[in-house]
């Protein structure tokens, strides 16, 4: 029997395409990739040498760092702390939105110079790598559960979808469409539920969509109570729910504000996103924020708002769209 391989996948997020710069850094940086160079941020002085970084927390502790130097490593050191030799990064929206790259590393943790020609002098942190390819996100070669699991938030996390990233890159190697037995089985199972949530946008209009969701929410695991929301804060519902592990001490519990559209087609009004701040900001108790909406998808200005959000308020808000939507009301029910 074959050893199975042993790496890790990365999702790397770098400058994305909303972001001032862009324009500039994007090209320059997939240029770098098909150099074999995997660049990442957070690297714009000379101080933000991860080894240099590594070597002062050693011997005079955290403290010891200045705020440029606390920044740097906490978005980059899994570069020097985690990534090895056969691990695979996944650039989201790179080289555009909606598309991403993949590179494999082939050596270890390098800080380089200045190396773009406009001396802007960031992305100076650096793996060797070997460049894979790119591909469409929402190509039917890439399987949904990989697909949402490219979708989360942060600079980087790991990925936990080896089977499927495996699937993807035999597909890419062999140039298929990804249209087999069980993927054709899930293209229909997902459009019986675009049509679900079309449904419900026709059927529950407005506040009616509220009345049935409390109902979903508080069969989910760990909610503990729904409730309607203020409304003039922001909040259409709310909810308590509790995290962390069944063990005295670990067991926490947060509020959830809750905004609920129904809407069809794309979401691009960005309304829920503005009532959501504003729930934030008339209420911390509120310990993240939930956008619920019939609307099949989000544009990429409603994306670029959300993670706007997120990054301001330094809260988590979850999206629920379409399918993913009327995948909870089934698997959960409308009955109290």
């Amino acid at each position: 029997m074959n050893k199975v391989e042993e790496y890790t996948i990365f999702a790397v997020k770098t400058i994305q395409p909303w972001e001032e710069g862009s324009e500039y850094w994007i090209p320059r940086i997939y240029e770098e990739l098909k150099k074999g160079k995997a660049r990442f941020g957070w690297s714009y002085f000379v101080e933000a040498d991860l080894r240099k970084i590594k070597a002062k927390i050693d011997k005079n502790g955290w403290n010891s760092l200045s705020d440029k130097e606390k920044d740097s490593w906490k978005h980059a050191h899994f570069m020097l702390s985690y990534v090895k030799p056969g691990d695979y990064f996944v650039y989201i929206n790179m080289p555009e939105y909606g598309k991403c790259t993949i590179v494999k590393i082939t050596g270890e943790y390098i800080f380089s110079e200045i190396w773009d020609d406009g001396e802007e002098g960031d992305f100076r942190h650096f793996l060797p790598c070997e460049f894979v390819a790119y591909f469409d996100r929402n190509s039917n070669i890439v399987h949904p559960y990989l697909r949402r699991r490219l979708g989360l938030r942060g600079a980087w996390w790991r990925v936990y979808a080896k089977q499927e990233f495996e699937e993807l890159l035999q597909e890419i190697k062999e140039g298929g469409h990804g249209k087999d037995v069980k993927e054709r089985f899930e293209e229909e199972m997902n459009s019986y539920l675009d049509e679900i949530s079309k449904k419900l946008h026709h059927i529950f209009p407005g506040k009616n969509l509220e009345d049935l969701l409390i109902g979903v929410l508080g069969k989910l695991p760990n909610v503990k109570e729904v409730r309607k929301g203020p409304d003039v804060n922001g909040a259409d519902l709310e909810f308590v729910y509790e995290s962390g592990f069944e063990i005295e001490g670990l067991q926490k519990e947060g509020l959830c504000a809750v905004q609920v559209k129904s809407y069809g087609g794309k979401m691009g009004y960005t309304k829920a996103i503005e009532d959501i701040r504003r729930a934030f900001d008339s209420n911390p108790d509120y310990t993240c924020g939930l956008i619920i909406s019939t609307a099949l998808k989000m544009t990429e200005e409603f994306e670029e708002e959300l993670e706007k959000l997120r990054n301001d308020t330094g809260k988590n808000v979850g999206i629920l769209l379409g399918k993913d939507l009327a995948s909870l009301i089934v698997k959960y029910g409308i009955h109290n």
